[in-house]
C-alpha cells in the first residue's frame, strides 16, 4: 500500500492544481452569486447555462476542460501496463490467476479515478466559494454527483484503454491514439453549426457523439430549460456500458495474450 501511494503521489497536487485552474478560468461568479448547478454546468463544458454556441473558441474551451482527465490518463496509463513490460513480464506471464489480479487492478484504478475527479471538483467548488456566494446547494448536489459520475466513468474507460493498448504499441503511442479519439469527438461538434436550424438532426448528432455525455447543460433531464433532449440516464448507461466493455475486453486480452512471447519478439 505504501508503494502504491508513492507511485500515485502526483495525483493529489495535480487534482488540486486543475481544480483551482478550472474554477478560476471557467466559473463566472455573476456579480458575486451563482447557484451550485450553474457552477457545475460551467465546469462540464457549457458556455453559459444552456448554450450550444459551437465555434473554434468553444471547442478549444471544451478541450481544455478535458485536460485534467487527459493528464490522468497519461500518468495512470501505465498502472497496469508497467506489469507487462521489461523485467516484470517474466513474473506476470507466470501468474496463476491473471483475471483475479486484473479485477483487483481495475477496482483500484476505478477508485483512483473517482478520487481524482472528486478532488478536482472539491478544489474547483472551494475556490468558487471564496470568490462568490454559492446558492441552491441542496438542489445542486445531484447535479454535482452526476457530473462526478459521468466524468469518472469517461476517465476510467479511457485510462484503462490506454493501459491495454499500451501492451501492443507502447504507452506513449497508446495515449496519443486515445487522446486523439477524444479530441476528434470534440472537433466533430463543429458539424452542429449547419444543423442549428434543424434541431432534430442536431439532437441525433449529439446522441451519437459520446463527448456530448459530458456537457450537462445539453441534458433536459437535468436542466428543463435546455433546448436539447439528451437524457442523463442514457448518458450514464452509455458510459457505464463503455467502461464495462473496455474492462471485459481487457480481461480477455490479459487472460489470452502471450505476454512473454510478445516481449521476447518485440524487444
Amino acid at each position: 500500500m505504501r508503494m502504491r501511494l508513492k507511485q500515485n503521489a502526483w495525483m493529489f497536487p495535480a487534482a488540486l492544481f486543475f481544480g483551482l485552474w478550472l474554477s478560476w478560468s471557467y466559473v463566472n461568479p455573476y456579480g458575486g452569486v451563482t447557484s451550485l448547478s450553474s457552477l457545475v454546468c460551467q465546469l462540464s463544458g457549457a458556455r453559459g447555462d444552456f448554450s450550444l454556441d459551437i465555434n473554434l473558441h468553444a471547442l478549444l474551451d471544451l478541450t481544455l476542460r478535458l485536460l485534467p482527465s487527459l493528464i490522468f490518463q497519461a500518468l495512470a496509463g501505465i498502472s497496469l501496463y508497467r506489469h507487462t513490460c521489461t523485467a516484470s513480464v517474466y513474473v506476470f506471464s507466470r501468474m496463476p490467476n491473471r483475471l483475479k489480479w486484473y479485477g483487483k487492478e481495475c477496482g483500484i484504478l476505478a477508485l483512483q479515478t473517482l478520487l481524482y475527479q472528486a478532488l478536482v471538483l472539491a478544489a474547483a467548488v472551494g475556490l468558487a466559494a471564496v470568490r462568490c456566494t454559492i446558492t441552491d446547494v441542496s438542489q445542486g448536489l445531484p447535479v454535482l454527483l452526476t457530473h462526478l459520475t459521468l466524468w469518472s466513468l469517461w476517465t476510467f474507460a479511457f485510462t484503462l484503454g490506454v493501459n491495454l493498448l499500451a501492451i501492443y504499441v507502447g504507452s506513449s503511442a497508446a495515449f496519443a491514439a486515445l487522446a486523439g479519439v477524444q479530441v476528434a469527438c470534440i472537433g466533430a461538434l463543429i458539424a452542429l453549426v449547419p444543423l442549428i436550424e434543424q434541431p432534430e438532426l442536431a439532437q441525433q448528432f449529439l446522441r451519437i457523439n459520446p463527448v456530448s455525455c459530458l456537457v450537462l447543460s445539453w441534458h433536459r433531464s437535468i436542466f428543463p430549460s435546455s433546448s436539447y433532449t439528451l437524457s442523463v440516464g442514457d448518458s450514464l448507461t452509455f458510459l457505464l456500458l463503455a467502461a464495462v466493455v473496455v474492462a471485459a475486453v481487457g480481461g480477455w486480452l490479459i487472460r489470452r495474450h502471450d505476454l512473454l512471447k510478445t516481449e521476447m519478439d518485440g524487444g
